[in-house]
């Protein structure tokens, strides 16, 4: 309850009297249980769950909750109602027509936006969630090391993917990566070689590689690795819900001098990163660093993405989501904390060599960042 405990303290402070749930990933997130329905958080009463579906499925029982199947049976519960007035949804996810029908049911109610404290409640990890992405970040390690061993001129980027993907899965990867932009999806793995390090998609990321369907078009092709060339492997993994992410590129073969180059460039923006992701400094400030560093080196042009297609963010905090806070970008202005964990991602993009790029999972520690990818950094010679 300690959750529940927490977002009662800042709606309090909101003056607001009810918090309503209705994500279910958020629902998971403060009672354990993944649910169709809604989490009520009155503030001078007990929560209450009211859940849709599953109902022949047994629950954890760690706080009141009660069937329903439909939303207006919610009104026969016993709560304070008549002094409910300031009700707290997450609007950056709650579609209009659920609030509509929320307004509904409690038409005296006025309706307050609620999701950056949320989001930035759930940015401080306990040591629950710290394990499991630390358990992701080491299946991320043996997959790295599995690549290094099966990559060759023979096989493609999706071959590379499928056996990658069955292997992690046995080794506890749930495989579903869950994202809170509903703009936005991915699947296990961007691996991508060549001239398709370099090509773009509907995700918002540096990389997006170009798939096997226009239906899906990004991430790994049937396209065959060829020497000297970059390949960029950006794998995610869910472990029990949490996820790491982390990205390192290969090269089979004599390391062209340019590409050496580059990557020396790209490893000096990646410890300016390192070097201020540290608590008390804002994710803008740690992103400005970055910015002044790649400036400096002459690669800013080609910094996270080429032309109309670069994104603004460096990196992103990773959990039961890949895209929670904080973002390490411009205008982000949310100070690090001990226990946020954030991947960073920084990637350079030269139109005739490819990418180069580098990713890992950091936990933000007093004294300073702790990498939760253990594997080797530099560009890696097979």
């Amino acid at each position: 309850m300690e959750r529940i405990d927490k977002i009662k303290s800042i709606i309090g402070q909101k003056g607001i009297d009810l918090a309503i749930i209705h994500n279910p990933l958020e629902i998971f997130y403060f009672t354990g249980n993944m649910v169709q329905g809604m989490l009520f958080i009155p503030l001078e009463e007990d929560p209450v769950l009211f859940i849709r579906r599953p109902k022949e499925r047994p629950i954890k029982k760690t706080l009141t909750y009660q069937y329903i199947d439909r939303l207006g049976e919610i009104l026969s519960y016993p709560l304070s109602w008549k002094n409910i007035k300031q009700i707290g949804v997450e609007k950056d996810i709650m579609t209009l027509s659920m609030l509509e029908r929320i307004k509904k049911i409690l038409p005296h109610g006025k309706f307050e936006d609620i999701s950056l404290e949320i989001r930035s409640l759930r940015m401080i990890k306990d040591k629950e969630e710290i394990n499991k992405i630390q358990k992701a970040g080491k299946i991320i390690d043996s997959l790295f090391a599995k690549a290094k061993d099966l990559i060759n001129e023979g096989i493609t980027e999706r071959g590379l993917a499928l056996e990658l993907e069955y292997i992690s899965k046995q080794m506890g990867n749930i495989g579903i990566y869950r994202m809170r932009n509903k703009d936005n999806e991915t699947s296990f793995a961007h691996i991508l070689s060549g001239a398709n390090t370099l090509v773009s998609s509907y995700l918002d990321a540096p990389t997006g590689g170009m798939g096997i369907s226009s239906a899906f078009p990004q991430g790994p092709s049937h396209r065959k690795f060829k020497k000297g060339e970059p390949i960029g492997i950006d794998i995610m993994i869910n472990y029990d819900g949490y996820i790491a992410d982390a990205t390192r590129t290969f090269v089979i073969g004599e390391i062209p001098d340019k590409l050496k180059l580059l990557n020396q460039k790209l490893m000096e923006i990646f410890s300016s990163l390192k070097e201020n992701l540290i608590p008390g400094n804002t994710a803008e400030e740690v992103a400005l660093k970055a910015l002044e560093t790649a400036k400096k080196l002459g690669v800013d042009d080609i910094f996270m993405g080429i032309g109309r297609d670069r994104v603004k963010f460096i990196g992103h905090g990773v959990g039961l989501e890949v895209d929670e806070f904080p973002f390490i970008m411009k205008g982000f202005k949310i100070p690090l904390r001990e226990n946020v964990v954030v991947a960073v991602e920084p990637k350079l993009m030269d139109p005739e060599l490819g990418m180069v790029g580098i990713e890992n999972t950091f936990l933000i520690t007093e004294k300073g960042p702790e990498s939760l990818i253990e594997f080797e950094e530099d560009l890696i010679r097979i």
